[in-house]
């Protein structure tokens, strides 16, 4: 697996966003509307022979199912299909030594942690993970520091990736339904990237178009429950 850009790169130490189909489609939401409001330019894909053999259409455009875009001082990976658990390990090594060659200042995983009383929960409490405290101040942001617990699958494997070539990374995991897109996590999720990394993202789309949105995304939702009832991983994103 190997990452391929179309252009030399040109971020300075960039925070970088992770969205891959998990658990509520909560990453995806939030990357991919990160992706639009920063109007970010798509400047590469990661590709294997080992991948699912998918390609996306947009706007009579063929585009790969894992895409890399930036900004000047930031950049967002974004799968649209979930990653077959035998593919992990190699995708999170091949995304961590591309992000230390371009200086990564933090990654930001974004998923969802599914609870049973989800429909009853009107604004999704979010918690975080952060490997290295001094990497970005989380004490403005309603977030709550998860104190014990297992996180599993791609985003356990991602931070671990990481950790090893010294990336720090924090992990925002938002209340969420484990089988339904839960937009409204992804709200709540970027509410607190708003807040702990100083930016100014709109949420007012987001919050209108949730309905729509829960629509477009329900046949991922239905290709990512497969795949984590197959790998196993149907319950929490953590175990604590």
């Amino acid at each position: 697996m190997q990452v391929v850009q179309y252009n030399d790169i040109h971020v300075q130490s960039p925070i970088v966003f992770i969205g891959i189909p998990d658990v509520g489609l909560v990453g995806s939401i939030a990357v991919s509307y990160i992706i639009d409001k920063m109007q970010m330019q798509e400047i590469g894909y990661i590709e294997s022979d080992r991948l699912p053999p998918i390609l996306l259409v947009r706007e009579g455009r063929v585009k790969n199912p894992i895409r890399i875009y930036s900004t000047n001082y930031s950049v967002a990976i974004i799968a649209d299909t979930p990653l077959p658990p035998n593919l992990l390990a190699d995708f999170s090594s091949s995304v961590s030594r591309w992000l230390k060659s371009i200086n990564t200042r933090l990654v930001v995983n974004v998923t969802g942690l599914p609870v049973q009383n989800r429909m009853s929960i009107d604004r999704p409490q979010v918690l975080y993970v952060l490997t290295d405290r001094d990497a970005v101040d989380m004490k403005g942001t309603n977030a709550i520091a998860l104190s014990d617990g297992i996180i599993i699958g791609v985003y356990a494997s991602i931070t671990k990736s990481c950790m090893n070539d010294d990336i720090p990374v924090l992990t925002l995991l938002a209340q969420s339904h484990s089988s339904f897109p839960d937009p409204f996590a992804s709200i709540e999720a970027l509410s607190v990237i708003n807040k702990a990394l100083s930016m100014n993202i709109d949420l007012s789309e987001l919050m209108h178009e949730a309905e729509l949105i829960r629509i477009r995304t329900r046949e991922l939702m239905k290709q990512t429950e497969s795949m984590l009832t197959e790998s196993r991983l149907k319950g929490p994103t953590f175990y604590g």
